[in-house]
């Protein structure tokens, strides 16, 4: 093993793991390969979507937006991040494709392949980092600010990469051959969605500050927490055994909301690392506290109403606009979903909102 600036890399010159320094200045900073690490005009570059054909393709969404950060829109068909064109291709053969074969089933099949098959659950898993991590590489690129006399920072430089830099680790196993323990997967749910024409059938949103997703692709969504080793699952898994039917948008952005809650209230956090056995086997570890437990209330970072008004804002406002009532009214609105006093998912007596009713086709 060849190591540069506590970067590894094997005696073929593939690199292996990156010091966190050069992960920063060469991926963050930098214009690499975010897989291999191939410098541009070394290799042929073709990037990568941020997210892959077959769903740009099945909800036509090529010449559709994205609502950015700073609240500027975006093509998802110029939405893209540096990869050269080997990896561009591996990634279609062994992660693209095989979830692509995987959530086309139907959503009953794709929970019972998921349960059947550690694989399908752990190459499901990996995708979700992949597209999370393509997501805020991106941003790297945006300003922050659409007006430049406020500063030429980019959305990402708000960004703590350390925290990203298990996640980049991760989304290279394929590359790298790295093997993982079980405790490095994270709290995942996949609910039923309610489809009907008046509602897009496909949805994204994630947060940087607890590092979650949730993908809505018709009727199903996925909700992963990708940093946990399976925490929000333990303390919430008998609050979701209570949804009993398909969800709305804004009850799905709710779920979202109570994944992230429990991920950034932690009072000890797993924590991973990387090692390599005397064999040269690269393997990603994870160390789990013995108990999972919550912050008091008070040293929380966010309450749950500040983080679901977060999650459903672009929504709400959407929701809202042709509503009649005051300035005053709606600001009344969203001070009580920050307050806790509004939520979508259940009713005051802790009984699942149905609306499946409301949404015949």
């Amino acid at each position: 093993m060849e190591q540069t600036s506590k970067t590894i890399i094997d005696a073929e010159g593939k690199i292996l793991l990156y010091s966190i320094e050069d992960f920063y200045n060469k991926i963050v900073k930098g214009t690499d390969c975010f897989v291999c690490g191939a410098e541009q005009g070394t290799k042929e570059f073709n990037d990568e979507h941020v997210l892959p054909h077959w769903i740009l393709r099945k909800y036509d969404l090529y010449n559709k937006t994205i609502t950015l950060a700073n609240a500027t829109t975006f093509k998802y068909s110029q939405y893209r991040v540096p990869c050269c064109k080997d990896c561009n291709s591996s990634l279609g053969e062994l992660i693209e494709n095989p979830v692509s074969r995987l959530l086309k089933l139907p959503y009953k099949e794709i929970c019972e392949a998921i349960v059947e098959d550690q694989k399908n659950f752990h190459l499901l898993f990996n995708w979700l980092i992949l597209i999370y991590f393509k997501t805020h590489l991106k941003d790297t690129e945006l300003s922050l600010n659409l007006d430049k006399r406020k500063g030429s920072e980019k959305i990402a430089d708000i960004y703590e990469w350390e925290s990203m830099y298990h996640i980049h680790c991760m989304l290279r196993r394929h590359y790298t051959n790295a093997i993982v323990d079980k405790g490095t997967i994270g709290s995942t749910f996949i609910l039923p969605a309610i489809e009907h024409d008046s509602i897009e059938p496909f949805d994204y949103s994630d947060s940087i500050v607890g590092q979650c997703v949730m993908i809505r692709l018709g009727q199903f969504s996925i909700v992963c927490v990708l940093n946990d080793s399976c925490a929000a699952y333990n303390i919430l898994t008998d609050y979701i055994s209570m949804i009993k039917g398909p969800l709305t948008p804004f009850q799905l952005r709710e779920v979202l909301s109570h994944m992230v809650y429990v991920n950034t209230s932690l009072k000890e956090r797993p924590t991973y690392y990387s090692t390599f056995r005397e064999n040269n086997e690269y393997h990603i570890i994870s160390k789990i506290p013995d108990k999972v437990e919550l912050l008091n209330e008070e040293d929380r970072p966010f309450t749950h109403g500040e983080l679901l008004y977060e999650g459903i804002k672009d929504m709400f406002k959407y929701s809202t606009k042709d509503m009649t009532e005051s300035d005053e009214k709606l600001e009344s609105i969203i001070n009580e979903i920050k307050e806790g006093k509004i939520r979508y998912l259940f009713n005051d007596k802790d009984e699942f909102r149905d609306h499946s009713k409301d949404f015949v086709l």
